[in-house]
């Protein structure tokens, strides 16, 4: 599965119902990775995976998913893990016994 990471980089917000007037930026909440999804709910193909503290620009809504935009593309992600303000996230280091 392809990972959607924050330092690397679906079709019309009609098509699916989404409506909004412009894009509001959006960070994935901290302590979790978010599937990005095909479209709004679990039944749809996980495309990819965003990790914590993604920024996003959220494009629209359906009965609790956000469409965002990433990097040129359009996903689906379940807005409740989805926060208006940023945060920082540090991968969490491996420790070394000196083998």
């Amino acid at each position: 599965m392809k990972t959607l990471l924050i330092s690397a980089a679906i079709a019309a917000s009609t098509l699916f119902g989404a409506s909004t007037a412009s894009a509001t930026q959006a960070w994935v909440e901290h302590g979790i990775s978010l599937n990005a999804r095909s479209g709004p709910g679990t039944g749809y193909h996980v495309l990819g995976t965003f990790s914590p503290c993604t920024k996003v620009h959220v494009v629209g809504h359906k009965h609790g998913w956000a469409k965002v935009s990433f990097n040129h593309h359009h996903y689906w992600v379940s807005a409740k893990y989805l926060s208006n303000h940023a945060c920082r996230y540090a991968k969490p280091k491996h420790k070394s016994y000196g083998y």
